[in-house]
């Protein structure tokens, strides 16, 4: 699936950010706010105002406009977006772009009683894939990261999800500061046991802005050392392994053809349109430039650009060659697949430091073969120091 998917030369991307949570978890960066009411004919003319504005602009600037291969809906917490909402984009997004005949439709939810009768909905409104944020199956670790639900919950919410959709992720975080080896393995064998096709296991980091950042600020301890963190991500890797869940990208594993389409777009630089306050989007120039927006992240300030200008576009930005090549080594990398390099970055020692390119080879630390660049599995644990060494 993923040499399949890297031969394509182009995809799009769309990406539709809910702001909403019923609160907000100690450890997240993302925008997020916590509202109660919602004016939900406002909230549907504004993203449909800003969908009809982005399209307009892709088609218009794009070098190469492509099929619509993903939706994606994010947040905040898109279980509790009204499915109203979700119906209506989906219904425009036919009339505005060419779509995929495989087009992924994803909604992340939590693990509520609540959010997972809103699943039978959503699966009516169009969405084919489900990502749950279930988090951690051990009760202490729950209530550490601030989730207002229980294993109960993500268990009935993953059978739920399993019984509607063809494509059931869940994320799962691990590195808290008692963690151990042992209890980490046994959590792992839970997860495995639920039968997943997608796994996404990621590291807790202390992320300036959040309630962990301040009280880690305070001298307290939020997470374990780096070497017992290395440790549980080679346990995590090499258990799900086992289970055929590869590892696909950093935190990512999936079952043969389960592999997130939307996120790989992300990874291996195609184009993507961010719908909603504080949404990114990025597209190919024709003179291999991107443009690069980021719109408005107050949900009240978002609002009213939409009511003025169509769109809640607060930045647009051209970048050049070198940022785009940044943007290709940094996300690409990532991928254990590798990626392959345009024909104008390949060779291009303006952009790429060809001494570290032949030291990293030699080192066995990259894989490299004419235009594919791949970080071997020596050379993961030591991938930041890679990129930035290979860019000038």
């Amino acid at each position: 699936m993923l040499s399949e998917i890297n031969s394509h030369s182009n995809r799009l991307g769309l990406y539709i950010h809910w702001p909403f949570c019923a609160s907000k978890c100690p450890y997240c960066d993302f925008n997020s706010h916590v509202q109660k009411d919602v004016d939900v004919a406002e909230w549907r003319e504004a993203f449909l105002s800003e969908l009809r504005y982005m399209a307009d602009i892709y088609e218009t600037k794009a070098a190469a406009p492509a099929m619509l291969h993903s939706v994606f809906f994010g947040g905040g917490t898109p279980s509790l977006m009204p499915v109203s909402i979700i119906s209506d984009i989906l219904d425009n997004i036919g009339k505005l772009f060419t779509l995929a005949p495989n087009l992924e439709i994803t909604a992340e939810a939590n693990p509520s009683s609540t959010e997972t009768k809103q699943l039978t909905s959503f699966k009516t409104a169009g969405i084919n894939r489900i990502s749950i944020g279930a988090q951690s199956l051990n009760p202490k670790t729950l209530h550490f990261l601030g989730r207002a639900h229980s294993n109960h919950d993500i268990y009935n919410a993953i059978e739920a999800a399993m019984g509607l959709f063809g494509q059931v992720s869940a994320d799962f975080i691990y590195g808290m500061p008692e963690q151990t080896i042992n209890n980490w393995q046994a959590e792992l064998n839970q997860i495995i046991k639920i039968g997943l096709s997608h796994i996404s296991a990621y590291q807790l980091t202390i992320e300036p802005g959040t309630q962990f950042y301040t009280r880690h600020n305070k001298g307290e301890t939020l997470t374990c050392d780096d070497s017992i963190m290395a440790d549980l991500y080679q346990t995590t890797t090499e258990m799900l392994s086992e289970e055929g869940l590869k590892l696909y990208e950093i935190s990512n594993y999936a079952l043969p053809d389960a592999q997130c389409i939307h996120n790989l777009i992300y990874w291996q630089s195609h184009d993507w349109l961010g719908i909603g306050p504080g949404a990114h989007g990025r597209f190919t120039l024709p003179n291999n430039h991107r443009w690069h927006s980021q719109t408005r992240r107050s949900p009240d300030g978002w609002i009213s650009a939409v009511k003025a200008n169509q769109h809640g576009i607060d930045s647009q930005i051209e970048d050049d060659q070198a940022e785009f090549a940044r943007e290709i080594i940094l996300m690409g990398l990532r991928l254990s697949s590798g990626i392959n390099l345009p024909e104008w970055l390949v060779g291009n020692t303006e952009f790429i430091n060809v001494t570290w390119l032949q030291q990293f080879k030699e080192d066995g630390l990259l894989a490299v073969n004419q235009n594919h660049l791949r970080v071997t599995h020596k050379g993961r644990v030591h991938l930041n120091s890679i990129i930035s060494r290979l860019l000038n």
